[in-house]
This record gives C-alpha cells, sequence and structure tokens, in this order.
C-alpha cells in the first residue's frame, strides 16, 4: 500500500530553518534563505472557507466527521495551505485552476525543488516526482475537491487495515467507523491518531523516534481544527433552531431530532454541548429539560418534574446516577418514568415525582412496580430510625440497615 508522507511532506511549520530542513530523512531547500525567513500562511479567517469545502465536499461522498481529514491536512500543509501563493516558501507545484491557475503548493522535504519531488496540496498527495502524483491519483489531485476524494478514500482503506481499529474490517464498516467516530471519547481519538501516524504518515512503531512528536502534532492539529470552527460546523446532525441560543451536535442531535427536534417536547436548545463536571458525559440543556449522553449509556432526555427530581438528587453525581431511558410511560398510562443508573424516577400529576433505589426499589420490582400492591412512591427515601424508608401509594416499604432484609407495610 501507498503510503505518502514517509519523510516526503511538508516541513511544518511557518519558520523553518536549516537545521529543520537538515534533519533525518529530509533534504535542504532549494532556497535556504527563503525558507529561514518566510511566515505566509493562511489565517483562522482564512481558514473557514476551506474548512467549509473540505466539511462539504466529504458531506456530498456520505462521510461525516469530517474534521479528521481537516485535522491531517492542518498538519501535513502547514495550516490548509493549497496553492504556493499561499505557503509560498514551499515549492512550486503544477498549475491548479483552484489556485487560479497559479502553480499549487508542494511539499520541499524531497530535495531541491527543481527534482520537482514532494507532496501536493493540503494533503500532500505523493508517489514520486509531481507528475507521478497526477499519473497515480489523476488531474483532480490538483483541486480541494479531488483532494478531499482521494483523502476519504485513502483514510476508509486506512482505518479498514489499521491494527488499532475494531469492527471496520470492510469498506463499508471503514466508512461507518469514521461516521460514528466520537471526539470526546479519548479511546477512539488515540485510535484514530494512532492510525494516521502508521498508515498515514508511515510512523510505523511507538518504538521509532519519530512516534511521540508526531503523535502530538497530529493531535494538536485535530485540537486546532475543532477550536477554529464553532459548535456543530463539522455535524451533518448539527441542530439550530429559531429562539434557541444554542447549537445540538453529535449523537445528542440524533436523540433530539428522533425526538421531534425544535418541536419537541424539549423545546428548542438553550446552550451548546457541555461536558459534565466528572468528565464522562455530555449534555445539552433545552426549554423545558436535557439530553445527557455518555458513551457507555448512549443519550437520553429527561425533562418536566422527573428532570426537576434528578436535579435535587445532584444530577448525574447524585444516588442515581446518569439516565439510561427516555421518559417512558408505564402500562396503565397513568404515570411517567425516567430510569437511571442506580434508580428511578416515577410521577403522576396526583403523586409528584418521586425518587427510589437500592434494595427497596428492588423490592417494588418483586411487588409489580406500580401496577402491584403499593401502587406508585409518593415520597423520596428517606431515614427512619431503623434505616431507609419509601412511601407508596397504598403502604410502605422499610430497609433495615442492621439486617439488610426490607419490610412491606400496607395501608
Amino acid at each position: 500500500m501507498h503510503i505518502p508522507f514517509t519523510a516526503r511532506s511538508l516541513i511544518p511549520l511557518t519558520v523553518v530553518s536549516l537545521a529543520a530542513a537538515a534533519a533525518p530523512g529530509c533534504s535542504s531547500y532549494e532556497d535556504a534563505s527563503t525558507a529561514q525567513t518566510s511566515t505566509d500562511g493562511l489565517s483562522s479567517v482564512d481558514r473557514l472557507p476551506r474548512y467549509e469545502k473540505i466539511r462539504d465536499s466529504a458531506r456530498a461522498r456520505g462521510i461525516g466527521n469530517a474534521y479528521l481529514l481537516a485535522g491531517i491536512a492542518m498538519h501535513e500543509s502547514a495550516g490548509l495551505a493549497m496553492c504556493w501563493s499561499e505557503l509560498t516558501w514551499a515549492c512550486q507545484g503544477p498549475s491548479s485552476p483552484d489556485c487560479g491557475g497559479g502553480p499549487i503548493m508542494a511539499g520541499a522535504g524531497d530535495g531541491a525543488c527543481s527534482a520537482q519531488q514532494g507532496g501536493l496540496g493540503m494533503f500532500q498527495f505523493d508517489a514520486g516526482t509531481y507528475w507521478d502524483t497526477i499519473r497515480k491519483y489523476g488531474q483532480d489531485v490538483l483541486t480541494i475537491d479531488g483532494q478531499v476524494a482521494h483523502a476519504i478514500d485513502y483514510a476508509v482503506n486506512m482505518v479498514k487495515v489499521s491494527i488499532y481499529t475494531t469492527d471496520a474490517e470492510t469498506d463499508a464498516k471503514a466508512r461507518a467507523w469514521i461516521n460514528r467516530f466520537d471526539i470526546h471519547n479519548g479511546a477512539l481519538r488515540d485510535q484514530w491518531i494512532k492510525t494516521v501516524l502508521s498508515e498515514y504518515n508511515g510512523c510505523r512503531s511507538p518504538d521509532w523516534s519519530c512516534w511521540a512528536p508526531r503523535y502530538q502534532q497530529y493531535n494538536d492539529a485535530l485540537s486546532q481544527v475543532l477550536n477554529e470552527t464553532p459548535a456543530g460546523f463539522w455535524g451533518e446532525t448539527g441542530i439550530t433552531c429559531a429562539g434557541g441560543s444554542g447549537t445540538v451536535v453529535g449523537l445528542i442531535a440524533e436523540k433530539y431530532r428522533a425526538l421531534g427536534g425544535c418541536g419537541s417536547v424539549l423545546g428548542v436548545p438553550k446552550s451548546n454541548e457541555l461536558g459534565t463536571p466528572d468528565g464522562v458525559g455530555r449534555y445539552s440543556v433545552f426549554e423545558r429539560g436535557s439530553i445527557y449522553w455518555t458513551p457507555a449509556l448512549g443519550a437520553h432526555e429527561v425533562h418536566g418534574a422527573i428532570r426537576d427530581k434528578w436535579k435535587d438528587t445532584g444530577w448525574e453525581a447524585g444516588a442515581l446516577g446518569y439516565p439510561i431511558t427516555d421518559e417512558t410511560i408505564p402500562p396503565d398510562g397513568i404515570g411517567r418514568y425516567n430510569v437511571f443508573e442506580r434508580g428511578s424516577i416515577y410521577w403522576t400529576a396526583a403523586t409528584g415525582a418521586h425518587e427510589v433505589h437500592g434494595a427497596i426499589r428492588d423490592k417494588w420490582k418483586e411487588l409489580g412496580w406500580e401496577a402491584g400492591a403499593l401502587g406508585y412512591p409518593t415520597s423520596d427515601e428517606y431515614v427512619v430510625t431503623v434505616g431507609r424508608k419509601n412511601d407508596f401509594q397504598h403502604g410502605s416499604i422499610t430497609w433495615n440497615e442492621r439486617t439488610n432484609q426490607t419490610t412491606v407495610e400496607m395501608k
């Protein structure tokens, strides 16, 4: 498999010295004085239209999460430069229609520019000389859209063959892996960076001296892409609503859309996606509720009086933990409930919202939940002399902390 960037990509970044140009595996620039002094390149403002082109080109080919591609280009081309006019310390490649007919930017790590060797454009595609690269990839490698198309093909293949990815052993599964990528999942991010290092950059092993510095460079480039673009910019599932003050993205947006989006029971978004204090989950706040997500539990909504009660218990940091269901109607059609990691909250118009957890909840379950003899809870768990207690419509359950037994009393 062709590895385009083993000692072939642009020498990063901005100001390049003779020492950098003479690093192992790299050759010096044809004009060292230019390399030492030039500091041109795209600004963050100039990069936004280029981000849009990468996003839209990838989206047209069924690929979301195109920030992954932009992160590669950010590092490989010293900040998304495509044209030589945007990075004049690099070499001049063949003319490009996306550069107004001027030269595409070419890498300068393979010796004198007159040798016409080095990667071309944002993604630094390289099959030998410039003309070898065009023969391999076609004339469209000289355009932004063509670069993105070839980058997608390459990314799909590298995810498929990478030793660091799982459930990606076919092209279809690899595309799905990219499309379901979650930037907040540290393990997935690590898998992606290692895949880029080994399959795209050609730095094959953590034992190689290139591994640690290039891992950091690719990781930093990905962070820069995300920091320079607004929330929801990259996600096909990003949602904004008239009258709202936030954008909903990713799996939280998928849940929101399934609930009815802007016209749902939650109302319009009032925040962008936020991180929970424990660093595990993510959430978005809406007019009348919230959606919480964790890698293990997925995304679930909580609203109304049940959400208010959950807030009283301490949100996800409290006794109940994260939600594991949306608000659900029980079989009798009377009440509503949410199940959480360590308990439940039940509501009816007559009883209000109350939480049940632990051994008391286990006993209530044995008795048939709300359809059993006790009916719905009418209190939260509270302290009594022997331990803890919940009251229900038709009785109570008490847990004895000394015996670890529960007793049921009927009214």
